[in-house]
């Protein structure tokens, strides 16, 4: 017998997470919008996470479950993306939950002519340890897709840099394979938003909470990509190459991507953090600073901007003198002011 096609595939990563699943899972049943699909990934979880899974699906229909070998967030969205057969997308961490109108109100917030394909963003509610909630209110806007100044500088705001509390188009997805990207940890939400929106006919913002992000639990334990150098840059050049194609494309000004810069600074000093606080050997940091030197020279003199002395002595002699030099230079200064100067991790 066929199933009926959705009109929207709810898709939720699932790892480790055994004490919030099931309010994750319930929340998302009780929707008064029924028309949907919930898509389970079990990313090889340890704890008893597969099990409930399975309980749930023997209880609805709407459930599916997919089991696979830990591989991390982004394949594990991916494995939803594969087998979604929905209209439209919508992704929830399994950490967090959705009251009871999430998928009515994005849903009911898309235009009346179906044929447009787009994005739905709402805003969201944080849920602290100690029970206390606070509202990430969102300027309700809509954004035409050849305004991509305004798209970046949402993208890189506080509010877009994630995959959840989103609608998106399915067909657009399918159409140009747009799918997330697995070597990268931490910024594979921006870089799919930033696959996706070149397609999109409009970015609709609306000024509702209905999902609530767990705040002290992250669903970056989902990866198994330690955030080592490769990692790091991996991040870096993608969001890289990605900001450097919507600049051609559509044009646009320096002046219009401060933000973008600053963020990108943000992100190549996560970089350096990798190579010196993961004991690489001298040959090994050598190595990762020539190949971070020949692949990204032009924008680390041109667009690397930091804001202390030191760290500007050490983009000149990256820059000027070379790997040795600089790694000569970090290594004094790591056990000195390092981590302080580079942002520690939080």
């Amino acid at each position: 017998m066929e199933r009926n096609i959705p009109e929207i595939s709810v898709i939720v990563p699932v790892y480790n997470v055994e004490q919030y699943l099931a309010e994750c899972i319930s929340s998302i049943l009780s929707q008064t919008f029924t028309d949907f699909e919930l898509l389970l990934v079990d990313d090889g979880s340890p704890d008893r996470c597969g099990e409930i899974c399975d309980e749930y699906a023997g209880k609805d229909k709407r459930v599916r479950v997919f089991h696979q070998e830990n591989a991390g967030l982004s394949c594990a969205r991916n494995k939803g993306l594969e087998h979604a057969s929905g209209t439209y997308i919508a992704f929830v961490d399994s950490d967090d939950y959705v009251t009871s109108t999430y998928l009515q109100e994005l849903y009911a917030s898309l235009p009346a002519d179906k044929s447009q394909r787009g994005t739905v963003i709402c805003g969201f509610d944080k849920l602290f340890p100690d029970g206390s909630l606070h509202t990430v209110h969102v300027p309700q806007q809509t954004i035409l897709p050849m305004d991509c100044s305004r798209v970046l500088a949402e993208l890189v705001g506080k509010y877009v840099m994630y995959a959840w509390a989103k609608l998106y188009d399915n067909r657009l997805i399918k159409e140009h394979g747009i799918r997330f990207v697995p070597a990268v940890s931490g910024l594979e939400d921006m870089l799919f938003m930033l696959d996706y929106l070149p397609y999109s006919d409009f970015l609709l913002i609306r000024n509702t909470s209905t999902y609530i992000y767990r705040v002290g639990y992250s669903m970056a334990t989902l990866s198994t990509c330690i955030k080592d150098f490769r990692s790091e840059y991996a991040a870096f050049s993608n969001y890289l190459e990605r900001v450097c194609r919507y600049k051609e494309t559509y044009r646009l000004e320096d002046s219009s991507l401060v933000g973008v810069w600053d963020s990108l600074t943000v992100f190549f000093h996560k970089i350096l953090l990798a190579i010196y606080k993961n004991h690489y050997s001298r040959k090994e940091r050598i190595v990762f600073l020539r190949q971070l030197l020949s692949s990204h020279r032009r924008w680390i003199e041109e667009c690397f901007s930091p804001r202390y002395k030191a760290d500007k002595f050490s983009r000149f002699l990256l820059v000027n003198v070379g790997a040795v030099a600089f790694d000569a230079w970090m290594r004094c200064l790591w056990g000195i002011k390092f981590r302080y100067m580079f942002g520690a991790e939080r």
